[in-house]
């Protein structure tokens, strides 16, 4: 067994449990692979509020998580896919939750919210996105047992709506509204590092597609890696 890494902070969002495109043995390992004091699951942790559709390997994880949390800090943003969810497990996983979650480091301010918020396509046109993300999981039941089309179109769409950048610019206002350094989303699913004026913005990206991402905090560094 390879030593385990260490490392401050560990930051992870959008394992969309439940989803066809989920990936929690993935996760599981990389929590596993690591040691760290605080980790941020940063929304859309869960597809939906059907549970029928956990798997083993999902409740596995979320015990996982629990098993984290009797002995290091765990926090979980809540997402638009997990609203109210979060609460409903926080007992369960011992996760204390936010709506957005401001700390600080090493004499720096740090804010992390999910990103969903600064998605105006997604909150102007609430409708449409259910219809879609209705039509995306039938596409999930027929595809191919890799998801490649799943994959495909998901990246794709997020591309169409530009929607990495938008986040990225109001989330950078945001944070200077905020009085922060530093600035953390999910939501785009797509890994990202921006910066305005001193003001840093990360994105953690996914664990729905591949490589899978996360962000990683240490006294010197910020780091996003891949898995």
């Amino acid at each position: 067994m390879s030593p385990q890494k260490k490392t401050h902070t560990l930051i992870l969002s959008d394992f969309h449990l439940g989803s066809k495109v989920s990936n929690s043995n993935l996760v599981a390992d990389l929590l596993n692979s690591y040691k760290f004091k605080k980790l941020i699951l940063l929304g859309d942790i869960f597809e939906d509020l059907n549970f029928e559709r956990l798997h083993k390997v999902d409740w596995e994880l979320l015990s996982l998580i629990s098993k984290i949390s009797k002995k290091r800090k765990v926090i979980w943003v809540e997402g638009n896919h997990d609203q109210g969810l979060a609460k409903i497990f926080a007992g369960f996983t011992g996760s204390r939750v936010y709506k957005s979650y401001k700390w600080r480091y090493k004499n720096k301010k740090y804010l992390a919210i999910h990103g969903h918020q600064f998605d105006n396509f997604l909150v102007e046109n609430a409708l449409l996105s259910f219809l879609a993300n209705q039509v995306y999981k039938f596409i999930q039941l027929l595809d191919f047992k890799d998801k490649r089309l799943s994959r495909f179109i998901k990246r794709k769409s997020k591309g169409w709506l530009r929607l990495s950048e938008k986040v990225a610019k109001r989330a950078l206002l945001f944070a200077k509204l905020k009085g922060v350094d530093y600035v953390f989303c999910g939501h785009t699913h797509k890994a990202l590092e921006e910066r305005s004026g001193k003001i840093k913005y990360f994105n953690c990206g996914c664990w729905t597609d591949t490589p899978q991402s996360f962000i990683t905090i240490d006294e010197d560094k910020i780091k996003i890696n891949r898995n």
